[in-house]
């Protein structure tokens, strides 16, 4: 089992709250566009205390659920609106996923990619367990241009002491771009929040092909 620690604990206490408002102002409606096109066996990194998990399609094989954050992996388990599939919740890291090869049709991450340690190991593993022409749908704040850029790199040791290892000045659509993965669709969007740190957002699907 993956080691919980203080800040963890912390992050888990407060960062529900605050993307619930987030939620509510409109990220959403972003989240359920998107996963209405998940489908057959699916597995969502990074899963946090679950606010994909009622915009998931009913008729998926199974939905594999990983957060390596015990205390919202507790938050994770009790909700009650999870679709009518199958439900998994486990616990793991992206950086090397306990699944065999080409084992998902479709793998999703919500505002995970700024905090892995090491996104790039992240993304070719999500590569591994899709299988042939499975789809990744991202979801994604990311590095702003201009001046937002400036503000991120300067609060970005802040951020990511506060927010469990959250690097707002990362170049996720560049990190995506340098992978064996086919880069469908992007949107670049607004996080409807007043943080200036994570307003810019991508939202896409790159497959594997």
């Amino acid at each position: 089992m993956t080691t919980t620690t203080f800040g963890e604990r912390c992050f888990a206490s407060w960062y529900p709250r605050f993307m619930a408002r987030v939620e509510r102002a409109g990220q959403a409606d972003v989240r359920r566009a998107q996963l209405a096109h998940a489908h057959g066996r699916t597995l969502e990194i990074g899963a946090g205390s679950g606010l994909s998990v009622p915009h998931y399609p009913d008729d998926l094989a199974e939905l594999v659920l990983l957060e390596p954050n015990q205390a919202l992996r507790a938050q994770l388990t009790a909700r009650t609106d999870a679709p009518a599939a199958r439900v998994t919740v486990v616990d793991g890291d992206a950086h090397a996923l306990r699944f065999p090869d080409a084992s998902f049709d479709t793998v999703t991450a919500s505002l995970v990619f700024c905090s892995v340690r090491d996104p790039a190991r992240a993304l070719a593993e999500v590569h591994r367990v899709l299988r042939p022409g499975g789809q990744f749908l991202f979801h994604e704040h990311v590095r702003g241009t201009g001046l937002r850029a400036t503000v991120q790199d300067l609060l970005t040791p802040v951020q990511r002491r506060l927010a469990d290892g959250c690097h707002a000045n990362r170049d996720f659509e560049s990190l995506l771009r340098a992978t064996d993965f086919h880069l469908e669709t992007i949107l670049r969007a607004r996080m409807p929040t007043l943080l200036p740190t994570i307003v810019p957002l991508v939202v896409g699907t790159a497959r594997r092909q």
